[in-house]
């Protein structure tokens, strides 16, 4: 054969050179397979669970205290699943300020809830009602948000609603904060961009001078990602009174490039 004619020291570079393009090769397939392991999923399948409690002897569920919870469960997600779970929690103890959630089941939260209108002696003109609702709101390549709502009514001129929005890296299989998407040592030109946002949002109300000492700019951990750009959300009473309802500031791509990673533009 060609090759054993081949003088030893050609022969042995050759041996070289093929075990060096083998090694590639399979490096290159173990590379493939990382990359396959780490690959969100393409589609997201999931199925709706529902519950819904009344107060004892209730006969007619418009006139009794009520709590009606619905959540989004998807398949093969239990980490996601758990995230949403636990968001939900502390937004029906709390209105979504606290970070703790004393009752670990949602069951235990509705019982609770009943328990505590039914010691009410004084009767209210509308009743109690607690509701919270957690669905997929969007997905931006392996970025997924969930919108978590909940609604409190105890009495009074009106009941006390709070959104939030969970952000979940499908790929690595965690709940991203704001500070996760921003290039580090960015931070501060972020929330300058925020503040210009927030500046274009007074004009466009047509707000007086009165309205932006009342009413003055502050931060929020609650983000999304769109095509659009950055949405920043602000709940009711934070940058503008109940009547106004949630705001939401959007900073556009053009604006981000530099402070915003680039995975996430």
């Amino acid at each position: 054969m060609l090759y054993e004619c081949l003088p030893l020291k050609a022969r042995a570079r050759g041996t070289l050179i093929m075990a060096l393009t083998l090694a590639l090769i399979l490096g290159g397939c173990e590379q493939g397979k990382e990359r396959d392991k780490s690959r969100a999923p393409a589609t997201l399948a999931s199925q709706v669970e529902s519950l819904e409690m009344f107060e004892p002897n209730c006969a007619s569920p418009d006139k009794c205290a009520s709590v009606a919870i619905q959540r989004e469960v998807f398949s093969d997600q239990a980490s996601l699943n758990d995230a949403v779970y636990r968001q939900m929690l502390t937004q029906l103890q709390g209105f979504g300020e606290s970070s703790e959630a004393p009752l670990d089941s949602l069951e235990k939260v509705a019982q609770k809830f009943l328990d505590d209108a039914a010691a009410v002696t004084i009767p209210s003109a509308a009743q109690w009602q607690l509701t919270g609702n957690a669905k997929k709101l969007s997905r931006r390549d392996d970025v997924v948000t969930i919108e978590i709502d909940s609604y409190l009514y105890t009495g009074g001129a009106h009941g006390m609603p709070v959104s939030r929005w969970l952000n979940w890296d499908l790929a690595n299989e965690s709940q991203l904060a704001l500070n996760d998407v921003l290039v580090p040592g960015q931070e501060d030109a972020f929330w300058k961009l925020a503040e210009a946002a927030h500046d274009e949002w007074l004009k466009s109300q047509q707000v007086n001078e009165d309205f932006r000492q009342n009413w003055p700019f502050s931060r929020t951990e609650d983000f999304r990602l769109t095509n659009d750009g950055l949405v920043l959300r602000y709940g009711v009473y934070t940058l503008a009174p109940y009547s106004m309802g949630e705001i939401e500031l959007t900073i556009p791509p053009a604006k981000l490039k530099a402070v915003l990673r680039e995975r996430f533009q």
